[in-house]
């Protein structure tokens, strides 16, 4: 006869009158059937099969969530990692030393025209300096489409252009996105400048982003010569090893 309940695990206590009862009850019980008590401590059912042995019963919500003992807990799941931080534009600190501190030489020669896109006067003039300074020849179109139409007939050297050139941001200008689509035949020998108020000057990750190979940022422009040298430099050092192999292969 069962005398613990199988759910508290305490003594039933059970009188001999009521343990002849159920003693009877399981007698008269058909085979496959069970006889359900309940425990009069925890008030727990117990189902006795025929034998008089508890039937087992079935896990609690409690039990099922508990890990085994021999079993240590599931670790929990890993923090995503946040994303990586870009680098942040550089320490041009320098352009205020004056050119004598930045020994650069003038690399790129034999390139005569270069393409200014800027409407406010001044801003252009400096640009202008700059380039003529560097030996280029320098062409200013009217608007956008004039520009791209030039560009049909001429291979020019270098192309400035202006965030704000076309009335709006740089993303909904026209000739910026003809700068990005052009093929790379033309592209790799091209030096393409953006400048304006939001862009950090010499930052190489935001002219990557923006398919230029310099962005310069307006309050900047008194800088131009130097930091044209600088572009120039930078140019001669990525393209000019892959632009002598075509060369030299053009000729075999």
């Amino acid at each position: 006869m069962l005398s613990k309940c199988p759910h508290c695990h305490k003594d039933l206590q059970l009188t001999e009158a009521q343990q002849e009862k159920v003693k009877q009850a399981l007698a008269a019980l058909p085979e496959g059937k069970t006889l359900k008590i309940s425990c009069p401590l925890c008030r727990e059912a117990i189902n006795l099969q025929k034998d008089g042995a508890p039937l087992a019963a079935a896990p609690t919500a409690e039990a099922e969530n508990k890990p085994p003992e021999n079993r240590p807990a599931a670790a929990p799941p890993k923090p995503v990692n946040p994303p990586p931080t870009p680098p942040a534009p550089p320490d041009n600190a320098w352009l205020q030393g004056g050119e004598e501190q930045v020994a650069l030489d003038e690399v790129i020669k034999d390139v005569p025209l270069a393409m200014v896109l800027v409407a406010d006067s001044g801003l252009r003039q400096q640009l202008s300096a700059a380039l003529e300074g560097l030996g280029y020849q320098v062409e200013f179109p009217e608007n956008g489409t004039a520009a791209k139409e030039r560009m049909r007939f001429v291979n020019f050297a270098a192309v400035v252009l202006h965030s704000g050139f076309e009335g709006g941001e740089l993303a909904a200008s026209a000739f910026h996105q003809h700068m990005r689509k052009l093929p790379m035949a033309t592209r790799r020998l091209l030096l393409y400048v953006l400048i304006g108020p939001r862009f950090n000057t010499l930052y190489d990750l935001e002219a990557l982003a923006n398919s230029a190979n310099l962005v310069v940022n307006e309050k900047e422009a008194a800088k131009l010569p130097l930091i044209l040298k600088k572009a120039q430099h930078d140019y001669q050092l990525l393209f000019g090893p892959y632009l002598e192999a075509l060369k030299e292969h053009s000729k075999l």
